[in-house]
């Protein structure tokens, strides 16, 4: 089994035979991933609470926090640890999560009333009944507690868990606002690019970003029931309004008939000459250019110079 080495800011995981064949490289945000007794934390494969999918987090010695583990892999890169050289130059970023947002897929799905271990039970991911030891889970907060304290029996409650995540959102929404994130291009196309503060965004299209961000962690149903929570525009019904608003203006109106009326130039620029000129009106010559016709009246045009005689 390979072992964790562990620090507040770095972990790598590493095997005594071949070290540089299975090694991961950590930076890891946190104090008391290692302990005394020389305990490290440990990774291991939890359901995705909104895509429910496999994914990988780790958690502190004692089970007391979770982390997310994120992976970043960029080409052509490589690790140099110790005297060995890692070829595959993926970097592992963890990021603790709240583990509340693990166990909500689980409240959800149990239709009654439960104790905690048994709604956490998972055959497919075992290291789910870990997070019934982590300090921060205040199920009470998305949960109804029935009977003693020491059963820890639970049923989900849909009101409370709405209050949970507009507290969330809020305070989301509020980080990225005092940090100057630019999100007036809403919550999936906008990045994190710093503005000043007109230029930032508005309050829905603040609460908007901080909404998608918070859906990363929630299932497609809750995240749209969530939306309605927060009175959220839905886009879809602002695209239907821009497809049944009126067709054009008169100003787009001219616009195309400026075109319509070029439509023998190609768009190449290139004129076609096997087709016959329409006839132009005359136009009034100012004397300026009469003068200068008058001039030239008596002169050869110069592609008659080229002619065969």
């Amino acid at each position: 089994m390979p072992r964790v080495k562990a620090s507040p800011k770095k972990c790598v995981k590493t095997s005594n035979s071949h070290p540089a064949a299975n090694t991961w490289v950590f930076l890891m945000k946190g104090d008391g991933l290692e302990t005394t007794d020389g305990s490290s934390p440990d990774v291991v494969k939890l359901r995705h609470p909104a895509s429910n999918q496999p994914a990988m987090f780790v958690f502190s010695p004692g089970d007391t926090t979770v982390q997310e583990v994120l992976t970043f892999d960029e080409n052509k890169r490589s690790w140099f640890i110790d005297d060995n050289v890692k070829s595959d130059g993926k970097m592992h970023l963890s990021t603790p999560i709240d583990p509340i947002f693990l166990v909500l897929p689980y409240l959800r799905k149990s239709q009654q009333v439960m104790p905690l271990d048994q709604i956490l039970r998972d055959e497919d991911y075992p290291g789910t009944s870990r997070l019934a030891r982590c300090q921060n889970l205040k199920l009470s907060l998305i949960a109804d507690r029935k009977g003693d304290e020491e059963l820890q029996a639970f049923k989900f409650n849909e009101d409370k868990t709405m209050v949970w995540l507009q507290k969330k959102v809020g305070r989301v929404a509020e980080i990225l606002r005092q940090k100057g994130v630019h999100v007036s291009q809403g919550a999936v196309s906008a990045t994190y690019v710093k503005s000043s503060k007109h230029e930032a965004g508005s309050e829905i299209e603040y609460l908007k970003y901080a909404h998608g961000i918070v859906s990363e962690y929630l299932a497609e149903d809750l995240s749209k029931k969530l939306a309605q929570y927060l009175s959220l525009p839905d886009d879809t019904e602002s695209k239907k309004r821009k497809l049944n608003s009126p067709k054009e203006g008169s100003e787009e109106k001219k616009i195309k008939k400026d075109i319509s009326e070029t439509e023998s130039i190609p768009r190449n620029g290139a004129l076609d000459l096997t087709k016959p000129e329409k006839p132009h009106k005359p136009l009034a010559l100012s004397k300026k250019e009469m003068s200068r016709q008058k001039a030239a009246a008596g002169s050869k045009n110069i592609s008659s110079f080229f002619k065969k005689k």
